[in-house]
């Protein structure tokens, strides 16, 4: 991995460059906090589109051709009640992204031009829900190596049932397995990374619609879902929503290690009320939790907010040992290879070079920083980049 990817990934993303330190559970808003980021430090990313209720007279409703202006009921308050599960069961915070405009007013699931029919207010909005996303999965993807991204809908289909978004159609859905597992269909799909490298080697067709796919653990617990291994998917005629906008830039369909999936809430037992909202948040937190753990990590304990070594590729012998992260006074690092030449390079979020510390096998080089910030950690192996992480800086 060339240096130039690491500059590049703070050029690209420019509003990390404020030198904000973003703590895990805190909320950090957009130009007229007309979106919300709540910070995260699990390698789980929510996003709520279409769930706002802000109307400001300011910006005109949006009436292009073919825009949809409806909101889905209720989504809003499960992406914040699924967040909220996911920290009393382990601690830790996903990341989650909320559009706060009425989808009258700006559309977070569309390319610009759609999203927000011209208007520059709407426009900022998007654009700081977009920048707040894609902060989420770059900081997801160098302190954990891989994760998962959920963009959270409702839908009004007439069959009660959740509605899984790979990116492939209910005809693709229904192919054989065989042709799910080519390389033009895993190309198509959101997962497409999960389906090349996950934890017990099942194929995309396993991952799609089999006994461990997320619709069937869903279906486990009480709600129903296609795909699943129990619904597979949508007869033909029947309505389904496969994916759109933010699944395809988010997850892996372009490349990259986070995966993603478009949830499509049914009305009925999930969004018709606070209560069923909870409940059904409570489960569903459980289940990407279980899916997480089972695919991606191979037990989740030791990673879930906290990474402390650089992912297994299955050929390194060599480990790196980074913590505690997030860090409030110092950190640790630590590497395991007496038969290289290893260092560290400590980077500011402006891109920065710090400070260099040369690392040896077995012994644990503490770094202190007068003032306390997050930063990047690259670990060079004989010169050349072997891994990178994000360390958080966060004092209870």
């Amino acid at each position: 991995m060339p240096s130039s990817r690491i500059l590049g990934f703070l050029v690209v993303f420019p509003w990390l460059l404020a030198a904000q330190s973003f703590t895990p559970g805190q909320s950090y808003f957009g130009a007229n906090n007309y979106v919300e980021y709540i910070a995260g430090n699990m390698p789980i990313i929510l996003s709520a589109p279409h769930g706002g209720l802000l109307s400001p007279a300011s910006i005109p409703d949006r009436d292009c051709s073919g825009c949809s202006t409806v909101n889905d009921f209720n989504t809003q308050e499960l992406a914040r009640a699924l967040a909220n599960s996911m920290y009393e069961r382990t601690g830790c915070h996903p990341h989650l992204v909320i559009n706060r405009l009425h989808r009258r007013k700006l559309d977070a699931n569309r390319d610009l031009p759609e999203a927000a029919d011209g208007n520059p207010t709407a426009g900022q909005a998007w654009t700081d829900f977009h920048n707040f996303l894609g902060g989420a999965k770059n900081t997801v993807t160098w302190t954990f190596g891989k994760g998962f991204y959920v963009d959270l809908h409702g839908h009004a289909h007439t069959i009660q049932r959740l509605e899984l978004g790979y990116l492939l159609n209910s005809d693709e859905l229904r192919l054989p397995d065989d042709s799910l597992n080519n390389n033009t269909y895993t190309g198509y799909s959101s997962i497409q990374n999960l389906a090349e490298n996950n934890a017990q080697n099942l194929s995309h067709a396993d991952l799609l619609h089999g006994e461990q796919s997320l619709g069937e653990l869903l279906h486990d617990r009480g709600y129903a879902a296609t795909p699943s291994f129990t619904d597979p998917a949508p007869d033909p005629g029947e309505d389904y929503f496969s994916g759109g906008y933010n699944t395809a830039r988010y997850g892996s369909y372009n490349g990259g290690a986070i995966d993603g999936v478009q949830i499509e809430c049914n009305r009925t037992g999930i969004r018709d009320s606070l209560t069923q909202v909870e409940r059904f948040a409570d489960t569903l937190a459980v289940a990407l939790i279980d899916y997480i753990e089972r695919h991606y990590f191979n037990g989740l304990g030791t990673v879930l907010c906290n990474s402390t070594s650089a992912p297994d590729t299955g050929t390194n012998p060599w480990q790196m040992q980074l913590s505690p992260n997030p860090y409030c006074r110092s950190f640790q690092i630590s590497q395991n290879d007496p038969g290289a030449v290893w260092q560290a390079e400590i980077f500011d979020f402006y891109g920065n070079l710090l400070f260099v510390r040369s690392l040896e096998a077995g012994i644990s080089e503490q770094i202190t920083f007068p003032q306390r910030q997050n930063v990047f950690v690259v670990l060079r192996r004989n010169g050349e980049i072997a891994t990178a992480r994000t360390v958080l800086h966060y004092c209870r």
